[in-house]
Parts: structure tokens; sequence; C-alpha cells
């Protein structure tokens, strides 16, 4: 009659590790779904920061060279022609290496890349 109690006493410890069990694998399957929530809106964050430093490239370029060109003393010797075709080879540049896909910046290029990743 003495191991009675015992197993029940043991019964009852195995009972609340199973609950105890049952929590974590609960906690630990909520913490997996909100992992790849995260993964989800980090992968979004990144494009929109891709496109946003894709922007800046290819306005900067014409922008500092306008900035250049601004200069009293640079405008007059060069002529207007010249200016004309620094900054719209400044802009055409940045958007041929953006858009062609055998360029290794390409977008196509690195969405494969961030795809692999």
């Amino acid at each position: 009659m003495t191991h009675e109690p015992t197993e029940e006493r043991l019964l009852t410890e195995l009972l609340k590790i199973e609950k105890h069990e049952d929590r974590m694998i609960t906690a630990m399957v909520k913490l997996a779904a909100s992992n790849e929530n995260l993964n989800k809106r980090l992968a979004s964050l990144t494009w929109v920061m891709l496109a946003l430093t894709w922007i800046t490239f290819v306005i900067a370029i014409p922008n500092t060279l306008a900035t250049v060109f601004g200069i009293p003393k640079i405008s007059e010797a060069l002529g207007l022609e010249m200016i004309v075709l620094a900054l719209i080879v400044a802009t055409v540049g940045p958007l041929l290496l953006a858009t062609l896909p055998s360029s290794a910046i390409s977008l196509r290029n690195l969405e494969k890349k961030l795809q692999s990743d």
C-alpha cells in the first residue's frame, strides 16, 4: 500500500510535465510563425530599400554634375552642348546599369541573389 501514493505522485508529476511540454510546443509553433512573418516583412523592406537606393543612384550623378556645371568658371569654359551631353550620359548610364540583364548590378540579378539567400 505504500507504493500506491508514490505511484500517484509520479503520475501527477508526469501529467504536469506533459502539460508543460504542450505549452512549450505551442509556444515554439507560435514563434516559428512569428519568425516567418518577420522574414516576409524584412524581404519587403529590402525591396523598398533597393528601390530607394536605385532612385538615389540614378538621381545623384546628374545632380552632382549639374552642381559642378553650375559653377560659373566651369560653365563658361564648357559649351551648353557639352553640359547637356554630360547630363544625358550621366542619367542614361545608371538607368542602363539598373535595367540591362547582363549587368552585375541589374535589378534582375539582385532579385535572383536575394531569392537564393
